[in-house]
């Protein structure tokens, strides 16, 4: 299911959200912008981040540090074992 908003032609235009179910209705809107009855708004795209971006700044310095030995010790820990 996809969502796209539609401004309406009226006096007082006004914004919605439909729901699409089939894809025969992008026709159908096409159709009906190109009477000019009605404007189908592009959708906005979120700007993806990564993980590094998203997270900066959240952990202080000490506890990052803490986390990066942790981890470093984690993998030395695991390429030496002996099962």
């Amino acid at each position: 299911m996809q969502y796209i908003k539609v401004k309406l032609k009226q006096a007082e235009m006004e914004t919605v959200v439909i729901q699409i179910y089939n894809s025969k209705a992008y026709k159908i809107l096409a159709d009906l912008e190109d009477l000019q009855i009605l404007k189908v708004l592009k959708k906005s795209k979120k700007k993806t981040i990564s993980l590094s971006e998203k997270y900066a700044g959240k952990l202080t310095s000490k506890t990052a540090d803490a986390l990066q030995d942790y981890v470093k010790q984690s993998r030395e820990e695991w390429n030496h074992k002996t099962i």
